[in-house]
């Protein structure tokens, strides 16, 4: 029996069926069933209400299940397409050394992963998936000088610092942390006065790039996932601003997969102490967090049930 067959009789299974047959271009199994279905709605077909056909097929065959959708492929290619116009533009703007990354950078789009270890390379490391995906792609194929700005406990706790030194014990790179003052940030968000996101984010990114202009390196990643194609590279102050999963068109699932060959995600924990302390006491500030989430929804980056689970973990 083909897969397509078995997603029809399970789709027959339901109480009520809503929906004719997906248009399912290809069905494949190896270690993984991989279902390529033609657009969203068709997509929604096969996982069904609830995930239970996706889950039945799963539990039948004893497999993992990717299940995408061709227009979201689509979306992912021309975004890759823009990115290598933009690195095309960028190697004339920018120095021998920097040339080299984007050298680099031109492999891992490609898929032909030139290893130039005299590069050394920073990467922002925040505790989170998307950057330690980015440590993770490039530690292979250049040196790694990994920068993590350090404000505080009540954003970047003690179990947080423990669990990436594992992570860059494991990666095996340098690794430093970057003392800042944010008690201003601190302060005003204890108040209620502002939502601590956008702050941290902007000092944050102003202390990394003097610091890479302080210790001579040229080129900076940064996990975003938002700035693709054409915004995913640039000059700040000489220094080579590099969104690799952006310029790599990943999105959330793909960082996961990445950062947890290095640790384990098991939930979707939504932000440091101090946002979560500003949402208990200005209940309102959710509203703002929310959006940042959708935000990722709307590129196309976060899936709709990824999503949900964040703002779950945000309600509770």
């Amino acid at each position: 029996m083909s897969i397509e067959d078995e997603i029809e009789i399970l789709r027959q299974q339901l109480p009520s069926v809503h929906s004719n047959p997906p248009h399912i271009l290809k069905a494949e199994e190896s270690d993984i069933i991989s279902i390529v279905a033609a657009d969203r709605p068709d997509k929604a077909v096969v996982i069904g209400p609830g995930g239970y056909i996706a889950g039945h097929l799963a539990k039948n065959h004893e497999k993992p299940l990717s299940i995408t959708a061709y227009t979201d492929e689509m979306i992912r290619d021309f975004r890759k397409t823009e990115s290598q116009r933009l690195l095309t533009i960028m190697k004339t703007r920018v120095s021998e050394e920097q040339q080299r990354v984007l050298t680099v950078l031109d492999g891992l789009l490609t898929g032909n992963q030139p290893v130039d270890h005299s590069l050394t390379v920073g990467v922002a490391l925040s505790g989170g998936r998307d950057s330690l995906a980015s440590a993770v792609l490039l530690h292979r194929v250049v040196n790694i000088l990994g920068l993590t700005v350090f404000p505080s406990d009540i954003i970047l706790p003690r179990h947080e610092r423990e669990s990436l030194d594992r992570a860059v014990d494991t990666l095996g790179i340098e690794h430093r942390y970057v003392k800042a003052d944010f008690s201003d940030i601190i302060d005003r968000t204890l108040e209620g006065q502002i939502h601590p996101c956008g702050h941290c984010h902007r000092k944050t990114f102003h202390l990394l790039v003097e610091w890479c202009i302080e210790l001579s390196i040229s080129s900076l990643v940064l996990g975003e996932l938002l700035p693709t194609g054409s915004q995913s590279l640039r000059l700040v102050q000489g220094i080579l601003i590099i969104n690799l999963p952006a310029f790599l068109a990943l999105n959330k699932r793909d960082t996961t997969d990445i950062a947890s060959q290095i640790r384990e995600y098991p939930g979707f924990a939504l932000g440091c102490p101090l946002l979560k302390h500003s949402h208990r006491r200005f209940p309102a500030m959710k509203v703002a967090t929310t959006k940042r989430v959708f935000r990722e929804v709307r590129a196309g980056v976060l899936e709709p049930g990824e999503a949900l689970q964040y703002v779950k973990s945000m309600l509770k």
